[in-house]
């Protein structure tokens, strides 16, 4: 595989999980396992012309965009890299898919408690007091 090649399976991968797609879905639509899917998405199978067209037109845009660097300008964005890494699109569905501004403040703490490697017992006490204050605000 060429440089050329992996660039293409990376931006295929940002792309599917920028848009909600998961892995199975993706193959699906595409009318191929998952397992191949995967093989492209991680640059074990080069990705032939029509299925490239195929990813193509299942993300709207055109093969050019591909060649050109477009998606590459867009894959490249530092957000979208985020949501490449493991659980980051889940999360940011769990976060928007939240009740109201306190359920979404309680999930960030939750979570940049947890990114700074708090203790457990830390990190329990941080949930209980958010709890009773969303509790209190609500009465």
């Amino acid at each position: 595989m060429t440089e050329a090649d992996q660039d293409v399976s990376r931006q295929v991968r940002i792309l599917r999980q920028a848009s909600g797609l998961t892995l199975v879905e993706m193959a699906s639509a595409l009318g191929i396992s998952w397992q191949q899917m995967h093989k492209h998405e991680t640059g074990g199978s080069r990705i032939g012309a029509g299925r490239f067209q195929a990813i193509a037109n299942l993300f709207g845009v055109p093969v050019s965009a591909f060649l050109d660097g477009d998606v590459e300008r867009v894959a490249s964005r530092p957000d979208l890299e985020l949501l490449a890494k493991p659980g980051a699109l889940e999360h940011l569905q769990l976060y928007a898919g939240a009740s109201d501004d306190a359920s979404r403040r309680s999930i960030l703490a939750l979570v940049t408690a947890a990114a700074h490697v708090c203790p457990p017992s830390a990190l329990l006490r941080q949930i209980e007091g958010l709890h009773e204050r969303r509790m209190a605000g609500s009465s």
